[in-house]
């Protein structure tokens, strides 16, 4: 039976000052308190014995865990987390295993908690979940079947220029294929990064980007930009996220928290210097962080070389003898007949286009192997005609 009371020390304080008085005796006490003779007795023996101190009620927490974690493997997991301190405790867990086989390390909830009581974890605030889950548009199941590529958003360094990280990544293995730091986004400064890269991982079958410039164009065929049909000459098909739909390559964008986190406080003076840093970042990426996708693996024991080589020079090709070729001009549009035009793309410029008639007066649109739309050529009418190249959904 327990005391029922709003204040426990007032009433053991009233309890002990009647007591004392002479004129209650224990029992008596104790039937007016609501408590049993036990607990009465219990207090007055503890208040001869020690006074007030008795009043104030002792933590049942016990001073000594025989499962408490030793003090010298908590300093090991705290040690490790200053290292990597974007590091969650599954990743460290195998880290500590790798480096320390003989110790005995607690469970990821045990790290968590040594991390939170020594302020190695922030809190942050939960956001309401949106209804329905989102899943990847794109799943490869091999590496080097999709490679997705992205510039991270531009920050300045110490000369006071913007820097544009370019990130390159294998979507299955997650490896970091390279990470290009240029001073400004564009066709040449992609291309040169592109062609480093496959000639020392070979080319994927896809490349997926979002649509923002160099990569796609949403006003185009297919949203194709110049570097596209650059991508389409090394039989590499162009495909891209929805737009403002960054969830759809989630796993670039994983990985660009993680290279913002690591450069936040690594800003160099010159664009080499922090071109150092992107390196570091990628060998601790690829060799050293394990990855939960990967079951703990590393992308670097995962993903292998493609077998697909880089050629220095374009694979010319060779349209099937009854499609009608046609080429497009500066102006983005290419002659159809003698004095009607089909606008395509300016991206296109100087390419050769070909056109197979599906029947009536409907054609179809190539570029090498890859469909940009259709014509009717039932439109053109008796003065000359710019017909515009009909989009298809994929």
């Amino acid at each position: 039976m327990g005391w029922n009371i709003k204040s426990v020390m007032e009433q053991k304080l009233l309890f002990i000052k009647m007591w004392q008085s002479g004129d209650y005796t224990v029992t008596a006490l104790c039937d007016r308190f609501n408590i049993s003779r036990t607990t009465g007795h219990k207090l007055v023996k503890r208040f001869v014995r020690e006074g007030e101190k008795c009043l104030v009620t002792n933590s049942k927490t016990p001073h000594s865990s025989p499962y408490r974690t030793p003090e010298k493997i908590e300093n090991y997991i705290i040690k490790i987390r200053k290292k990597y301190p974007n590091w969650g405790a599954r990743k460290l867990k195998v880290l500590l295993e790798e480096k320390y086989p003989k110790k005995n390390f607690p469970s990821e909830t045990t790290i968590n908690a040594i991390l939170k009581r020594n302020n190695l974890i922030t809190s942050k605030r939960r956001r309401i979940p949106k209804e329905g889950k989102l899943n990847p548009k794109f799943d490869p199941s091999q590496p080097n079947e999709i490679w997705s590529a992205d510039y991270k958003g531009k920050f300045k360094i110490g000369n006071k220029r913007y820097c544009w990280p370019l990130t390159i990544c294998d979507s299955n293995s997650r490896i970091i294929l390279g990470i290009h730091c240029h001073y400004r986004p564009n066709y040449k400064s992609v291309k040169q990064a592109y062609i480093e890269v496959f000639r020392n991982y070979g080319l994927p079958q896809f490349m997926h980007t979002d649509n923002g410039t160099p990569f796609g164009s949403i006003r185009s065929p297919r949203r194709f930009s110049k570097l596209c049909y650059w991508l389409i000459d090394q039989d590499i098909t162009p495909v891209f996220s929805d737009p403002a739909s960054p969830q759809q390559n989630g796993r670039h964008e994983r990985m660009h928290k993680d290279l913002k986190a690591y450069c936040r406080h690594r800003i160099q003076k010159t664009m080499s210097k922090q071109q150092n840093v992107m390196n570091d970042f990628i060998r601790e990426y690829n060799n050293v962080r394990p990855h939960e996708s990967l079951q703990m693996n590393k992308p670097i024991n995962v993903h292998v070389v493609s077998e697909r080589k880089y050629s220095e020079k374009i694979i010319p090709f060779e349209y099937p003898l009854h499609f009608k070729v046609i080429k497009v001009t500066t102006n983005g549009a290419a002659r159809w007949g003698a004095y009607n035009w089909i606008f395509i793309s300016r991206s296109a410029t100087g390419r050769y286009m070909g056109t197979e008639e599906i029947g009536n007066g409907i054609w179809n649109v190539y570029y090498r192997n890859v469909l940009l739309g259709w014509i009717d050529e039932k439109a053109i009418r008796n003065s000359e005609t710019y017909l515009h190249i009909h989009r298809i959904k994929v």
